[in-house]
């Protein structure tokens, strides 16, 4: 039979039967079954295909997943860091004079490029890591948990009340320290994150706002694996400590405050609008802490001195030790004015927040 043109009939000689485009060109899995029958093809093969491919591109939608998309951590505080942290550690510093702390000191202590167990983006990429795996993981296999309900509960890291939510969790072979596991969710514009296992403990909380901003709240601890380092094998015997960090990457709002053995500050806090730092805090001298002192400088250039009038005043708490012992005596933090972080190696410490040994109650299964 020739084929069809415009106001011809196709497949069909009677004059009233309706019109349609030509039958071979036009035919597709959203073509009415009437015009298939009209078209001279077989309705029921027809429609077994349309069933099949139907079913074909379900599967495939299925199969593809949903997305955790969780936000990295690191990038958003990096942004919010003073510049003069990114920098390498320098024999170049500000002179100390009485009653004064050291900018460069503190990078050097907390963002130093070559590592160590306090350095404040290692340890932040160390946790977006295990968030790439999780965001890739859901990418690519169905992953319920990311659509049940939110579950609340309360963390308490520092004497803090903070409430957060999880919807999966993910557990971590570790061979030294606590159990090892993750659980997270999203609610809202609003990331919660706790991970814990190895020598860190973190919980973070990412807001996304307008514009790509980002703010951050994070606290951790590390040491937690101090059993296995040192010397002494004690909690004491390398660096064990609480930091918390609040950080705008819009605006480069950063604070920042730590209490700790083994990390140069019995307590100390520091805030930045991105043109200058201001800081107060006691040094640690062992078995004593430093009367408390202060800094302020460039942001920029850490031994140029800043403009810190309207910096003097704190979002975040003061951390400051209680005096203890380990294999060694330590003081106690003059700085703030009443201690308040229990550092003795046990569970009930202050570094011992968190859910407990194992994921909140309600949680679901990642894997």
């Amino acid at each position: 039979m020739p084929s069809s043109t415009k106001g011809e009939v196709c497949g069909s000689s009677s004059a009233k039967a309706r019109p349609c485009l030509p039958c071979e060109s036009h035919l597709h899995a959203g073509t009415p079954t009437s015009l298939m029958v009209e078209c001279g093809r077989t309705s029921n093969v027809m429609l077994q295909r349309i069933a099949i491919a139907s079913y074909l591109l379900s599967m495939m939608a299925c199969s593809a997943g949903m997305p955790a998309d969780l936000p990295l951590i690191e990038p958003p505080v990096r942004q919010a860091t003073p510049d003069g942290f990114h920098e390498g550690a320098s024999a170049r510093r500000a002179t100390m004079v009485d009653a004064m702390l050291s900018a460069t000191e503190f990078r050097d202590r907390f963002f130093n490029p070559q590592g160590g167990p306090t350095d404040v983006f290692a340890i932040l990429r160390s946790i977006d890591e295990r968030l790439d795996e999780a965001n890739a993981a859901s990418a690519d296999d169905v992953r319920p948990c990311l659509e049940q309900e939110p579950v609340s509960y309360e963390l308490a890291p520092f004497g803090q009340s903070i409430p957060f939510a999880a919807k999966c969790y993910r557990t971590f072979s570790s061979s030294s320290g606590p159990a090892a596991f993750m659980q997270f969710g999203r609610v809202d514009d609003v990331t919660y994150v706790f991970i814990t296992g190895g020598a860190t403990r973190l919980a973070a909380r990412v807001v996304a706002g307008a514009d790509d901003a980002v703010v951050v709240d994070a606290w951790y601890g590390v040491g937690y694996t101090n059993a296995t380092c040192g010397h002494d094998g004690t909690f004491d015997g390398c660096s064990y400590a609480a930091t918390q960090i609040h950080a705008e990457s819009a605006s480069h709002a950063f604070e920042m405050t730590v209490a700790g053995i083994g990390v140069g500050y019995c307590g100390i806090q520091i805030r930045s609008d991105g043109t200058s730092i201001y800081g107060v805090g006691s040094t640690d001298m062992g078995m004593t802490c430093g009367a408390p002192a202060t800094l302020c400088a460039n942001a920029t250039d850490l031994t140029a001195p800043g403009e810190c009038s309207a910096l003097t005043s704190f979002s975040l708490p003061a951390l400051g030790r209680h005096a203890g012992a380990g294999a060694h005596e330590f003081g106690e933090s003059h700085y703030p004015a009443q201690a308040n972080i229990v550092l003795d190696g046990t569970s009930e410490d202050s570094l011992g927040f968190g859910p407990g040994d194992e994921p909140t109650p309600g949680v679901g299964a990642f894997d």
